[in-house]
């Protein structure tokens, strides 16, 4: 089956690999599973759409401007709930849309707008969600069946999000972080009259935490499936609110577990990440044994189990455009594959202040490690975002267009990154921003070392945090980036803390140990700004009119410094927020940093004498 109609011609420039179609995982009722709503770019930004399993067809469901980026079905299979978002800011309502057909209508009466927090759907129309509310506070509301408009839950002590509500419809879960840091969560749970029944936090050790839109309760019963961290990675355990039991799953594997019901509630779907790379196995809750199941070497992205005992997942590697899969690895929705498979990438583990860094290394397509004349590429490090975000072995647009283009690239698992256990993932508090850098500097002079790049021309590019470490790291490093490519990043740290989403204001308290106001020289030693009178290397910026995340009026201080002592910096604002879901926007954003960086740096090899 395909979503998709019509022959797609193969990609002819680095910018098509941003065009190529995808699917979500599907969404569906759980009282019935054969109709979904599954996200897909077919009319170029992501939309949700009708899927009949029985007849194979497609109906189209929203038609945002800026795209949909988070949907939900309600347990009956009726409609489709949807984040409204009309300008890309994260700031907007639910609404939600009929199956069978019809216009979209406000699905929280009375609930303020603001940026999405959560949602549960229980099955007599139960809706509880929270907001991330303008004033900075957070606010869980509840739509009981038949009422014209949401009523506020009272609680003592503020949410920030929602994890689920019981089959019963008589407890909520919501995610909290009172202790101050939101990267070391614990749960609560409450009736309907927001009184409490049971609370786990394991702080300061750890965190507790369970996945937003997902279903943590146990099927039928008022047990919860929570992740917590108590030997240093995460793994899944299963709490009663009520009597305040805890048991935790042993599975005896070395990564990161995430785990959900299967729906009959006697075993579990294990999602386990290590070195980059998923597995799925199956946990049976009665004996304790782990199984694993069939799954192809790559990352898996999202999983669900199925009501006949199976799963659906999302799964892509270096090398392969992200497909859907059922639990057998038969492909259940079909993409058009005139599509050039992309450059594989393996991993490399560099000794780092903090110990072994995982990069993840691809050469231009076709090429191996090495030019035709022996000489090393041109290399790009494209640093992810987060920062607890991570990489790996997936396939990610802009690295196969900038390997088509001719550049190794570099993908860094730095301190602050996830999928390396907990000790890493805060390990970048320490110095925020430095810590990272002097990681992605480790990994840069170990393939020096090993002429896998070229010395002279090592480009820092990155989006989002990894934009934040591109600016930070020009000033701070000079000597080591012949060119810099940064997108919607923070150049001034304090202007952003002021204008930023509060849920971020709250990590960075988190990180920095207080605010700009409480602890000043820190965020100064962190800012790029600081450090713009040293940056030496060209560079492009790319930024968000709209954007909450890392707002455009900090990014205009940063550029204003530079420009001020005459430095190569171009700059393109688009009519975006911090994310876009238009492939047409994708192509043109990789387009335009490729063009500069081969104005600045070029493809030809270049000879360091004494390197």
């Amino acid at each position: 089956m395909t979503l998709y109609s019509g022959a797609l011609e193969a990609e002819s420039s680095p910018a098509d690999r941003c065009a190529v179609p995808s699917v979500g995982l599907p969404v569906w009722g759980r009282e019935r599973p054969g109709v979904c709503a599954v996200r897909g770019n077919a009319s170029g930004t992501a939309q949700f759409y009708l899927w009949d399993l029985t007849t194979g067809a497609f109906r189209q469901l929203t038609d945002a401007a800026h795209g949909v980026e988070l949907g939900l079905v309600d347990p009956r299979g009726r409609r489709l709930w949807w984040y409204r978002d009309d300008d890309g800011s994260e700031q907007g309502h639910w609404v939600r849309s009929p199956l069978r057909g019809g216009p979209a209508v406000p699905a929280l009466p009375g609930m303020p707008g603001g940026s999405p927090e959560g949602l549960a759907l229980g099955r007599s129309s139960l809706a509880v969600s929270a907001v991330g509310e303008p004033d900075g506070g957070y606010g869980l509301y509840v739509m009981r069946p038949g009422a014209a408009a949401v009523t506020p839950l009272r609680l003592s002590r503020s949410p920030l999000y929602v994890g689920g509500i019981s089959d019963d419809e008589s407890l909520v879960l919501y995610v909290h972080a009172e202790r101050g840091d939101p990267q070391r969560t614990a749960l609560r749970v409450v009736g309907l009259d927001g009184a409490s029944v049971g609370e786990l936090c394991d702080w300061p050790a750890s965190g507790i935490e369970v996945l937003p839109f997902g279903h943590p309760f146990e099927p039928g019963g008022h047990r919860v499936l929570a992740t917590h961290e108590r030997r240093g990675v995460r793994a899944p355990l299963l709490w009663d609110p009520r009597t305040g039991e805890v048991r935790e799953i042993a599975t005896s594997l070395p990564g990161e577990v995430r785990a959900q019901f299967y729906p009959d509630g006697r075993a579990l779907l294990l999602h386990h990440r290590h070195h980059g790379r998923s597995e799925l196995l199956r946990h049976s809750l009665a004996d304790g044994r782990t199984t694993a199941l069939p799954t192809p070497p790559g990352t898996v992205h999202e999983v669900a189990a199925r009501p006949d005992g199976g799963h659906w997942y999302t799964f892509s590697s270096a090398a392969t455009a992200p497909v859907l899969y059922d639990g057998t690895g038969s492909e259940l929705l079909s993409v058009p594959r005139a599509f050039r498979p992309a450059s594989p990438v393996r991993e490399i583990l560099t000794d780092g202040a903090g110990g072994p860094v995982p990069a993840y290394v691809s050469t231009p397509t076709g090429q191996g490690e090495r030019q035709r004349d022996g000489a090393p590429h041109p290399a790009v490090f494209l640093l992810h975002g987060g920062p607890h975000a991570a990489d790996g072995d997936a396939y990610l647009p802009a690295a196969a267009a900038w390997n088509d283009a001719g550049y190794t690239v570099v993908r860094v698992n730095y301190r602050g990154s996830g999928d390396n256990g907990r000790s890493w993932r805060l390990a970048q508090r320490a110095a925020v921003g430095h810590t990272e850098l002097a990681d992605v500097a480790a990994v840069r002079a170990r393939l020096v070392a090993d002429r896998l790049v070229d010395p002279g021309r090592c480009v820092l590019a990155g989006g989002s945090w990894g934009g934040y470490l591109v600016l930070l790291g020009l000033g701070t490093q000079p000597g080591l980036w012949a060119c810099g490519v940064a997108e919607n990043p923070v150049g001034d740290y304090i202007a952003a803390y002021e204008e930023e989403l509060e849920g971020l204001r709250w990590v960075d308290r988190a990180m920095f140990g207080g605010s700009p106001a409480e602890v000043p020289a820190t965020y100064a030693a962190s800012s790029p700004l600081t450090h713009a009178g040293a940056v030496r290397a060209p560079l492009l910026v790319l930024a968000g009119e709209h954007d909450p995340r890392c707002p455009p009026r900090q990014v205009e201080n940063y550029v204003a410094a530079l420009r001020g002592r005459g430095a190569d910096v171009e700059v393109r604002y688009r009519a975006m927020g911090h994310r876009t879901a238009h492939t047409g926007l994708g192509a043109e954003s990789i387009t335009t940093q490729i063009t500069f960086v081969h104005s600045r740096v070029g493809t030809r090899p270049h000879t360091e004498a004494g390197t």
